[in-house]
Parts: C-alpha cells; structure tokens; sequence
C-alpha cells in the first residue's frame, strides 16, 4: 500500500473489534509517530500506551460518567450523521473492550529559552497524524478523538502524566469491523486559492 492509498483510506473507524494488538505493533506505530517533524527537532513528545484491563475500564467509566445523560443510544440510524452518532455511542459504551488505548503527549519547551506552547501543537498533531496513517497501513482502525478533554486532570493523576504535560489526543488502536475505503472530503478546487484568497481559477 503505497502513501497515497493510505491517506485515501484512512477513515475515522470508532466500532473496533476486542482483539488484541501485540506490543510490537505498538511501538511500531509510536516508531512511527517519532519519526514526523517537530520544532527544533527537540522531540518533547511522550506516548503513554494503556493495554491493562483496569486502565481501560478507568477511561470507559470515566468517559460514560462525564457525558452522562448525553450518552444514549441514537434511534435513527440511516443517516451519514446518525451512523457517525451510532458509532460514536458504541464506542464510548464500550471503550474497556479497545486492546489499547494511546496518549500522545508533549512538554512545553521550546524554543529553550522562551518556550512557545504553539509549538507543541506544531509538533504533537504531526506525529499523531503519522500514527494514524501508520496503523491504517497496518489495518489497524483509529479514530483520532479528543476525549481526555473531559477530564485531563483525572486522566493525568490516574495514569502518572506530569501536570505539565499537554495530551494531545486520546487514540484508541485496534482492528476495526467495519471496512476501510475512501474518505469523504471536498474537491480540491473548492479549498485551493491561487496566488491569492478569493479565486478558485488558476491565473
């Protein structure tokens, strides 16, 4: 499968089979994941992987205790957005049953003598994204999610993440049930601006 196959078909995938990933693929997606750009090259990332049954149930129950009375099942499950909802709810409900779940976090630290927290954006989410691309080649399903924003502080204590640390995102691994294919995204001449912004139309 070549890059471009990849990235093609790198769907968010959030109904995943129990199935366990070995720790070898594991680190090869963090191999991975250490390999994109970042400032400086300073590499201020750290990925805290969680395989353990009782991490992961900490996470489903903290999930469904935070989202509450939000969290219910949707009844229309024809449409693209209520699928995408139908996913989501079957996701969180069992989200102890993902073999492995993966933080990407990053420090504050650069440039060294005036650290930027810009900068651990521009350094996380590319290595996120090599991740991600990383485990659709191996034909692993990923979703990228944002669900540690809930409760961050938890999410830190429980796990032993330092409260400098930023997570950039909450990455759950595993092999997916439904099939990969094509992403769904607007042409490119609806996003490209040649030479300036306000034509689609090349001069």
């Amino acid at each position: 499968m070549d890059i471009f196959e990849t990235m093609e078909t790198c769907r968010a995938m959030r109904r995943l089979k129990p199935d366990p990933v070995s720790q070898e693929i594991l680190e090869k997606l963090v191999w991975s994941a250490t390999r994109a750009p970042n400032a400086g090259n300073a590499q201020l990332w750290d990925f805290v992987i969680v395989t353990e049954e009782k991490g992961r149930q900490f996470l489903g129950d903290l999930l469904r205790t935070k989202l509450g009375t939000g969290l219910s099942k949707p009844k229309d499950t024809k449409t693209p957005g209520a699928r995408q909802a139908t996913a989501f709810w079957q996701l969180v409900t069992a989200f102890e049953q993902i073999p492995a779940i993966i933080f990407p976090c990053i420090r504050n630290g650069y440039p060294p003598a005036d650290p930027n927290p810009l900068f651990m954006s521009s350094s996380i989410y590319p290595a996120t994204q090599n991740l991600l691309l990383a485990a659709r080649a191996l034909g692993l399903g990923t979703v990228m999610t944002t669900f540690h924003i809930i409760d961050q502080q938890a999410i830190k204590e429980y796990f032993g993440i330092p409260s400098e640390v930023f997570i950039g995102a909450t990455i759950p691994i595993e092999y997916p049930e439904d099939s990969f294919g094509p992403v769904k995204r607007k042409p490119t001449d609806e996003v490209i601006h040649w030479e300036y912004w306000g034509t689609n139309e090349v001069i």
